[in-house]
């Protein structure tokens, strides 16, 4: 491999990193599997880069990974918890020790407005691991990793019909279920 393309490829690995890392992390429930996954990913990806276009390369990570996580949940066979994208730890303590704790009510206002924040992403958490593997993905590639329609149809080999009412389908759920 020559220096060029070899360049290429750490800086384009380093910039998706955290993304993918973050995408992996949600889909699989367990940080450490997750970064194990994109380290696998990484280097299949490495393999077959050099074969393909550098405008490809980010669907093609995107579909060697889709693929790995799908492998990786076939073998799994019990779920841990879901792994929290943003910190909750207060939310085990008492609304009196918080308030104790900060003193003023002005605070506190922050805080339950905070607990009521985390609440609400508990509650969409929840709604997003009801709907169906494919429905999770598309929401995921299109609304969070911001690919688009033809591009989240390659990563996950169907057609652009079906991501489009993958998408409509978990927009849907997710409309109805929080907007209570």
């Amino acid at each position: 491999m020559n220096q060029t393309i070899e360049y290429k490829l750490e800086q384009f690995l380093m910039k998706i990193r955290s993304q993918t890392l973050a995408f992996a992390i949600f889909r699989l429930n367990d940080d450490e599997a997750a970064l194990d996954l994109i380290q696998e990913t990484m280097i299949g990806f490495i393999k077959v880069a050099q074969s393909y276009e550098e405008m490809a390369w980010k669907n093609l990570f995107y579909k060697i990974l889709v693929r790995r996580i799908t492998d990786r949940q076939r073998t799994k066979t019990a779920q841990d918890k879901w792994y929290s994208i943003l910190p909750f730890s207060h939310l085990s303590e008492s609304e009196d020790d918080i308030s104790n704790y900060l003193g003023e009510d002005s605070q506190a206002n922050s805080v339950q407005s905070q607990v009521s924040a985390d609440e609400l992403f508990e509650q969409f958490k929840a709604v997003i691991k009801s709907l169906p593997t494919s429905q999770q993905e598309v929401y995921f590639l299109r609304q969070w990793q911001g690919f688009s329609i033809k591009e989240t149809a390659v990563i996950m080999q169907c057609s652009e019909g079906s991501v489009k009412t993958h998408l409509f389908r978990a927009m849907q759920v997710l409309k109805e279920q929080l907007a209570h």
